[in-house]
């Protein structure tokens, strides 16, 4: 049985919103005795719920286009690749602020791990950019949905192993 758009976009949102649920087991696994948050730890939370979001979002968006435009489906793919590409874009300006910003209070920051997590958003936002003005193509933007998956998921587990083995502060 072969999957259409419609189900691997539905599957792909469930799963975002899943992980977005997770939050909340999340903040408690990561409650400190003392009431606070490692910095970093607020930091991955927050990047946690954005990945998310953000494939959620862009998932329900294609959703949308795809019911509003059925003989057309091209028209959804490139109208998401261009809006996700922005967002990323923004996106990863005002992460990288966010980090900058905290590796002034900490130094929790794995920096290679971030370095290549950034080449591959900007790799999938030049792919993006292929899929609107060449491909006009399912598949590009469900690698770059998939990431954002992928990337909620590994602020999923380093909060887990902080809450279980890092010492705060």
């Amino acid at each position: 049985m072969q999957l259409g758009f419609v189900e691997i976009l539905i599957g792909v949102a469930e799963l975002a919103i899943a992980l977005a649920g997770f939050t909340g087991i999340v903040v408690v696994l990561g409650s400190r005795d003392d009431g606070g948050w490692h910095p970093g730890d607020r930091l991955r939370l927050g990047f946690l719920i954005e990945s998310s979001l953000t494939a959620a979002g862009f998932s329900l968006l294609a959703l949308l286009l795809l019911y509003l435009l059925p003989e057309n489906p091209g028209t959804a793919w490139i109208t998401v690749s261009s809006l996700w590409s922005a967002f990323m874009l923004w996106s990863l300006y005002f992460s990288h602020l966010k980090i900058k910003r905290d590796l002034q209070k900490h130094d929790d920051i794995d920096r290679f791990a971030n370095g290549i997590v950034t080449a591959i958003f900007i790799s999938l936002i030049g792919v993006q950019l292929a899929n609107v003005f060449l491909w006009a193509d399912f598949a590009p933007l469900l690698a770059a949905l998939c990431f954002n998956l992928a990337g909620a998921a590994m602020q999923f587990a380093r909060l887990v192993r902080s809450a279980y083995h890092d010492n705060p502060g």
